[in-house]
């Protein structure tokens, strides 16, 4: 541990605790924003690359506090406190992988003078009702919406949409708080759990579209806009978690024809300019219904889920992280590294057993052993004696499988296989 110098107490003063793992000297330093499972990947990453880092994370124990240069445990979006800490010590840079806060970095980035987008760009590409405004003003592709603030008037506006309509909150990401609602009767219900994940008083209610879902990840670098991330989403299970928007994991590369990939990569395009979004991660949900693509997202960040850090470098080589970790730095990157290498067959798939307490935990090594899984991962929590909730959103998930391979239908089946051979068996609670 460091000696404490005067700004050191006054930033513990405002609910930090810091920790100085290592005393390197490099040329550049960053600011990540989050240090979790996801977000160790980006620190392991800066860190390989010769680049000091500095880490916060409200969780005490979250991995990526041990992994960085300093770790410093506080709150992730008190603004004041990351200017300070990013002034003291000199910054290049500050981002965040995988977390939904690009208001905070855009805040930092633009009262240090440091790469980034501005902190109106970044609330319009986060607030889902002002961006979804955004597309409609700009005629970018997107599902019919309504507003609501009550159940009443919900239920007024959902019939104005026509069922099936999909309510969600306005600012939350890993689809929490989303929810399909078939009818009328089930509208009060889906309102009052969406409006509780949400600090806003409005919820918002669209249209329900169906049809091919793709994950894009694109990097906007000096004008112009590069889109070497892409996934078939897998809501093959989405009966079973009826009326919560949970997706099977996914599928590298997309099977979507040369004529929809262009559609598709044109209305990223036209979306990313809409909202202004002129440097770093544009991350995009896109439906393709009746031979249209509609933009159901399009958040000025990176995907989490092991998407473009992990699935994506599997598939066809590109490391968007790396390029943008340069480009937070002021550092210029080469397009080429962009640019997909090879293709390969990339398929993940949730573990996701009965709710319930933990009896037993077997099958891992089994799994492992599977010709071409590439990772198995389980939370730490998830052991005997432990507790499995029902999953609602996204970020509830325990674990998952990922599989490689040469052919699209023999990796599926790895994955499945997998998924198959772990057994977690649990005992329902009263």
């Amino acid at each position: 541990m460091k000696l404490l110098t005067l700004l050191d107490k006054q930033l513990m003063s405002m609910g930090a605790c810091i920790l100085d793992n290592k005393n390197v000297q490099v040329k550049k330093k960053i600011l990540f924003l989050g240090a979790g499972e996801d977000q160790a990947i980006a620190i392991r990453l800066a860190k390989e690359m010769g680049i000091k880092t500095i880490a916060v994370d409200e969780n005490p124990n979250a991995i990526g506090l041990s992994i960085a240069d300093i770790g410093i445990c506080t709150y992730i979006n008190n603004v004041d406190f990351l200017i300070k800490l990013g002034r003291k010590n000199n910054i290049d840079g500050v981002m965040a992988h995988a977390v939904e806060i690009p208001q905070v970095v855009a805040k930092v980035a633009e009262e240090l003078d440091l790469p980034g987008i501005t902190p109106e760009v970044a609330e319009r590409a986060t607030n889902k009702l002002e961006r979804i405004k955004c597309f409609k003003n700009n005629d970018i592709p997107h599902p019919r919406f309504e507003t609501a603030e009550t159940s009443e008037e919900a239920k007024i506006k959902s019939e104005k949409i026509g069922f099936p309509v999909v309510i969600k909150p306005l600012d939350k990401a890993g689809a929490r708080g989303v929810l399909k609602v078939n009818t009328k009767a089930e509208v009060q219900a889906a309102f009052e759990e969406a409006k509780g994940f949400s600090k806003l008083r409005t919820v918002l209610i669209e249209e329900y579209l169906d049809g091919k879902e793709i994950s894009t990840e694109s990097v906007v670098n000096d004008g112009e806009i590069y889109t070497p991330c892409w996934a078939d989403r897998n809501y093959s299970q989405s009966e079973k978690y009826y009326p919560y928007m949970v997706e099977d994991g996914g599928e590298l590369p997309t099977k979507l024809s040369e004529r929809e990939k262009k559609i598709v990569e044109e209305t990223v395009k036209r979306a990313i300019r809409a909202l202004g979004i002129n440097f770093g991660a544009a991350k995009g949900d896109i439906l393709i219904h009746n031979g249209q693509p509609y933009v159901l997202e399009m958040a000025a960040r990176t995907s989490g889920g092991r998407f473009c850090d992990t699935k994506v470098p599997l598939s066809n080589g590109v490391n968007i992280l790396k390029q943008l970790i340069l480009m937070h730095i002021g550092e210029d990157i080469d397009i080429n590294e962009l640019t997909p290498k090879y293709n390969k067959s990339v398929v993940e798939r949730t573990i996701a057993p009965k709710p319930g307490e933990i009896l037993s935990i077997s099958g891992i090594e089994r799994a492992k052993n599977i010709e071409g899984i590439s990772q198995i991962y389980l939370k730490p929590e998830v052991k005997v004696g432990g507790h499995i909730n029902a999953l609602t959103n996204n970020a509830e998930k325990i674990g998952y499988v990922i599989a490689i391979g040469d052919s699209h239908d023999s990796t599926i089946k790895r994955a499945e296989e997998a998924i198959e051979a772990i057994k977690i068996i649990t005992k329902k609670e009263k």
